[in-house]
Order: structure tokens, then sequence, then C-alpha cells
């Protein structure tokens, strides 16, 4: 991959494991949890901060419908951050300034919701049924209207001291990518810090970020920016700090399954030992997954839901494919008991005989 030289420089007295202001909280370090629909709800976040994340975020939520759903019936699960213990965020996405003006003092106004360290807006989910309304991904072809959409929030947050960041993409496809200037617009407009995917909405999750963007944009602004796309490593994370001038990394998908990535980068960065779960202590982790899945949605709803994040956890594994085939048949704590008993067992070394 090309490196440009004109990238900003990083001070090298700071790592990975380092503080970080971002959005007028200080985080602990410079590793932040993606915000991802299904299996990255509730239950999964706390999870990957018990592992070290700095920050969660929690899925995107409409800002209409919160506009519509004042009691929060429908969106409860989503905004859900009770059982947090460090920074977490409420994202949102809009594509009417009005509509951010009436849902965020909604939710300032709320015992709970109130606690969000900031409110993320969402300018890069690819998805169609977002797109078509003209948010998400769609705001990277109207800059203008997305900056409006930022100076809302941003004057809306203010009178209860929460600031505004952003979420989004290099571009709408390849032959418009416009990160770097879509960075500066929301930056002009009040955003505090930033988060830039490096993929445009035409690839959706699929192809290589393109990590230069990431160094071009940083270039562009003065906030923090933090770096998101195919990062699955120490390695990575270095490169992406010390090279590409972004202030933090955002992980996403490479979590699913492997939630430890958070301690394992911290460990490397302090040049510590790390060792991921295995055996019993695999199985330990997962249940405690469902059972903090459980106690958000109820057992009924949680073991069907965790079906798909147990299809990451055995990713790799010896026997795999037959485990998978026999998530359909899930249907209570002892079954998932014996299934993960089933899975230790199959993969048990061989010096453990």
């Amino acid at each position: 991959m090309r490196v440009p030289k004109d990238y900003r420089q990083r001070s090298q007295s700071w790592t990975l494991s380092s503080p970080l202001c971002w959005a007028g909280r200080e985080l602990k370090n410079r590793l932040q949890l993606a915000p991802m629909a299904g299996p990255g709800g509730l239950a999964f976040r706390r999870i990957c901060e018990d592992w070290g994340a700095g920050l969660t975020i929690t899925e995107l939520v409409s800002a209409r419908a919160i506009v519509y759903d004042p009691s929060f019936d429908h969106n409860a699960r989503y905004l859900d951050i009770s059982s947090l213990q460090g920074p977490a965020t409420i994202q949102l996405f809009a594509f009417d300034p009005l509509d951010l003006k009436k849902a965020i003092p909604r939710l300032l106004n709320h015992p709970l919701y109130s606690q969000t360290a900031c409110i993320d807006l969402n300018m890069g989910c690819p998805v169609k049924k977002v797109v078509k309304t003209g948010a998400g991904s769609a705001l990277m072809k109207t800059p203008d209207l997305a900056a409006r959409l930022v100076e809302a929030a941003v004057e809306t947050a203010l009178p209860y001291g929460k600031e505004v960041t952003v979420k989004f993409r290099s571009g709408w496809d390849q032959d418009h990518i416009n990160a770097p200037y879509f960075a500066q617009r929301l930056e002009e407009a009040g955003a505090s810090a930033l988060a830039l995917h490096a993929r445009t909405r035409e690839q959706m999750y699929s192809g290589q970020a393109d990590w230069n963007i990431i160094g071009e944009t940083a270039c562009k602004v003065r906030i923090p920016l933090a770096a998101n796309g195919d990062i699955q490593s120490w390695d990575d994370c270095h490169k992406l700090l010390d090279t590409y001038g972004a202030d933090a990394c955002m992980i996403g998908r490479a979590a699913l399954g492997r939630p430890w990535i958070f301690a394992e980068i911290l460990a490397a960065d302090q040049k510590r030992p790390f060792q991921p779960p295995e055996g019993q202590a695999w199985a330990d982790h997962i249940f405690r997954h469902y059972q903090l899945s459980a106690q958000a949605l109820g057992p009924e709803l949680a073991m069907r839901e965790f079906r798909t994040s147990l299809s990451y956890y055995f990713k790799g594994l010896r026997g795999a494919a037959g485990f998978r085939r026999s998530l359909s048949s899930l249907t209570s704590q002892q079954d998932l008991e014996a299934l993960l008993a089933e899975v230790v067992h199959a993969n048990r070394s061989e010096q453990d005989g």
C-alpha cells in the first residue's frame, strides 16, 4: 500500500494504552469498539469493555423514530447503556436537522440515556433502508446537509453538556472519494471528534480498506480522528497511529468471536504476554456473554439471537461446521452448556489427553 510522506506526524510520547480526550471525556486508551447492528448489542459491548475497549457505541437508532416513540418502547433495547461501566455513546442517524433537535432533548432528559458520553451521528451506514432516506452514507453525497445536521446536534446537545461526534466513510464510490473535505465540513460545523471507515458505500464491507484516505483526512482536521477498517492486530494499530496520523483505532468485525482482541492489542502495546481464553475458560467466557444477553433481552430472545454470536466464536475450531449446524436446535441454557462442553472436548489439545 502506498504511504505518502505528507501525513501528519504524531508525537512518540504516547501509545495505544495512553488516555485520549474524546468529545470532552477522557478515555482510558485509544481502542474503541465500532457500532454494529445485530451481534453488537449491549451484552457484546459489555464483554468488549471488560476486555479493554476504551469506548463503546450503541447500534444506530433513527432520530425520527425517537421523535415518534417518546416512551422509547421500540428503541429501548438499542439505546440501552445500563450495564456498561465506562464511557458509552448513543449513535443516531438522521436526514432532517429538525429530527435531531427533537430527539436529542428526549434522550438527554432521560435518566439513563443522559449518561451517554456524547451524541454520535452515523453518516456511514451503507444499508439500503437507511441510505434511501438520505441518511447514513448517503450523506457523503450531500456535505452541506451533513454539516447542517451536525450544527443542529451541536446546538441542541450543548445545554446538556454533551458534545457531538460523527462516523462516516471515505466516499460514496471510488469516483467520489471526499472524506478529507467532508471531515473539514464536519469540524467547521462543530463536531468534536470523527471516526472514518476507510471504505466507500459502494464497497459496503467488502474489499480492502484504503488507509491512505485516513492519512489524507487526518491532515485536514485538528480534532481527534479514529481509524476504522481492516484492523486486526497491534501492528495495524501502530501503523495507523504512527504512519497515517490517526488518534485512535476503532475495531468492529474483528472483535466478533474474538472480543479479547482489545486485551491482546493492549498487551502487545505494553510488551506483555497475552494468552487468549482456551478450553473451559473459553466456554466460561461465552456462557457469561449469553447470561449478559439474557439479562438484557430475556432468555428466549437472547438464545435465538445468540446463535449468531456463537457462529463467530466457533470460527476456526475443529468441527466448526457441524457445531454451527446444531445451533438451530439450541433452546435453553442447558443446551448451550452441553454444546460448549462438546466443543471444548472436540478441541482439546493432545497434551490435555
